[in-house]
């Protein structure tokens, strides 16, 4: 069985801008008469990303929509068991509502994993997911580290559960094909459920880790037609249709038209791809290391750029390693990656030395919140990051029910339930997305160039003359490459202006006051929610270590705190506004016994 990522590759590998529905239909018309079995539309950062459409619709409408158009083909989602496809625990009334809405939008089957593999932790939504009549794929993320009695056990369990497939997911690139072989052999001998393999091709082993988990009982495979490599765009579907043939391993998909919807895929879609490098040093060295997401790289690569660090991205990747050893070995799978990457950033390029500074999601993990790492903690550093402030943190985190507060925040604009689940997961995305659908700005279809001509398009120079007109006095430049005419304007227009004067300065720093800076690029936040007073205002007292802000970075939110006492003499960052790294966010006015 070959369940395809394409669709879900697209919306999270891409920019969303780019896509309208003509390209959408044009990607979907493909897949008649295709022969894939199933069609994987969310998982990852695909929810958060679809909240960026030039359609209108939520994530929800765009599930609905493809499954309009492919009533054929059950169409599937990844989720935490847990954390859905936010970066927290949710209540079991978000689980069920979630579930309940993926399922009015035309999903049939969840693939359900734990990020730490925590079979325990999945009971709640494998139930529900079973009560709505759906089918329910236990996945388990591989470990390298473990044998393979650790999976045995953990499949019999999810077997137990009711879930009618089980799943081993490849995450972090570590299986190669003889430890595939015994592993696949073993389990569909030993399951009475069938057994899935999702693997990708960082280290070029994809295809031959697929074939041995073929031929050894593996009942069905990923594939996509955008490639999960770091270096080109070619996928692996058409080597491991080839490898294939004269063996046992039997499906559906029809080569011809196989061929036909890559020609599409690179065509409207390739233009549009960001390939982020990974350095030879990581993926070719002889040791078996664990390697991070794409997706992660990706997150990562953007936070460094926007520092202006991206120099440092080898020692960033091997600070995640080492974190990951030192937390006793979680997945990076979403949210772990998420949290590991920021507070490797946090130790690499903030602070003056490596855990100087603790985020709070990794003092979540190390206090269990997201349940217990395969192997034991580091002691030192558990007790290093276990401190507040000089108190040891014994606070026991527990998932709320944030629905009805978010209903309520939600109130002046929808009552729409599928909007306020958004909102429970992404906030601020989901607030532009609403004021984005109020406002109905015409948003211009994108004509599909003749095929004959569109490969003859230089994309490269494309994107620079884009970037010329978006940073220069043209409104419009109009030119035509290899027959085609084309347009460019600039996205927005402004109103004309005043002569400029002077370059704002830096905000003067007297004697007496202390400049609190921003450590990170990201948006700055004067409370903890919309309904919650402001932590700090002018004129009030504060004490060293009290929080002043929020920054919010990579879908975490870092305390900004007081380090000295004082008087806010001036708030200069703006609620809900991007911030720099190293800008000024507000002024303290010293306690003279300080001064």
């Amino acid at each position: 069985m070959i369940n395809d990522l394409t669709l879900r590759d697209i919306f999270q590998n891409t920019d969303p801008q780019a896509l309208d529905t003509s390209i959408l239909d044009q990607i979907l018309q493909h897949y008649q008469g295709l022969g894939v079995d199933r069609a994987e539309v969310l998982g990852g950062s695909t929810f958060e990303r679809m909240l960026d459409n030039q359609f209108y619709k939520t994530p929800f409408q765009i599930c609905s929509y493809i499954h309009k158009s492919l009533p054929n083909i059950p169409l599937q989602v990844l989720i935490g068991a847990r954390n859905l496809i936010g970066m927290e625990i949710y209540s079991t009334d978000i689980i069920d509502r979630f579930i309940e809405h993926c399922m009015q939008n035309g999903i049939r089957f969840f693939r359900v994993y734990d990020a730490l593999n925590d079979t325990r932790h999945m009971q709640h939504t494998a139930d529900t997911v079973i009560k709505s009549g759906a089918g329910l794929q236990g996945t388990l993320i591989y470990d390298h580290h473990m044998d393979h009695s650790f999976y045995m056990d953990k499949a019999k369990h999810l077997q137990e559960m009711g879930c009618q497939e089980i799943c081993i997911k490849d995450a972090e690139s570590t299986l190669v094909p003889s430890r595939t072989a015994r592993l696949f052999e073993k389990l569909s001998s030993h399951l009475k459920v069938p057994v899935f393999l999702s693997a990708y091709n960082i280290r070029g082993l994809q295809a031959l880790n697929y074939y041995q988990a073929c031929i050894h009982g593996c009942s069905g495979i990923d594939l996509s037609f955008l490639s999960s490599s770091y270096y080109d765009y070619t996928p692996t579907v058409f080597s491991l249709l080839n490898s294939m043939q004269g063996t046992k391993f039997e499906q559906n998909l029809d080569y011809a038209k196989a061929l036909e919807f890559y020609q599409d895929i690179k065509k409207y879609i390739h233009p549009h791809l960001s390939q982020e490098l990974y350095s030879d040093h990581f993926i070719l060295k002889s040791q078996n290391q664990s390697l991070l997401p794409k997706w992660l790289i990706s997150s990562i690569n953007k936070q460094l750029k926007e520092i202006g660090e991206i120099e440092q991205m080898g020692q960033v990747i091997e600070e995640i390693i080492k974190i990951k050893e030192e937390l006793g070995n979680p997945s990076l799978a979403t949210p772990i990656g998420h949290i590991i990457a920021s507070q490797a950033i946090l130790n690499i390029i903030i602070s003056d030395q490596r855990w100087e500074i603790a985020s709070d999601e990794i003092k979540k993990f190390a206090a269990g919140y997201f349940g217990n790492p395969p192997q034991t903690m580091n002691p030192k550093i558990k007790a290093r990051i276990m401190k507040d402030n000089g108190e040891t943190i014994i606070q026991k985190y527990e998932a709320t029910d944030t629905f009805a507060q978010c209903q309520e925040e939600l109130a002046p604009i929808t009552d729409r339930h599928e909007h306020i689940l958004s909102y429970c997961f992404f906030p601020e995305k989901t607030l532009n997305f609403l004021k984005a659908k109020k406002e109905d700005k015409p948003r211009t279809e994108k004509s599909i160039p003749e095929s004959r001509n569109l490969d003859k398009i230089n994309m490269k120079k494309l994107r620079e003359i884009t970037d010329l007109v978006e940073t220069s006095n043209i409104d419009t430049i109009n030119f035509e490459i290899e027959g085609i005419k084309i347009s460019i304007n600039k996205s927005q227009t402004t109103a004309p202006q005043p002569a400029a004067g002077p370059a704002e300065a830096a905000p003067q720093v007297s004697a007496g006051s202390h400049a609190v800076k921003s450590p990170i690029v990201g948006t700055f936040y004067r409370a903890s929610s919309p309904d919650t007073p402001p932590f700090v205002k002018e004129g009030q007292k504060v004490k060293k270590g009290e929080t002043l802000c929020i920054i919010e970075a990579m879908k975490l939110m870092n305390k900004i705190t007081a380090d000295t006492d004082g008087e806010i003499e001036k708030i200069l960052a703006v609620n809900e506004e991007p911030v720099e790294f190293g800008q000024t966010l507000m002024l303290i006015r010293k306690e003279e016994s300080d001064v």
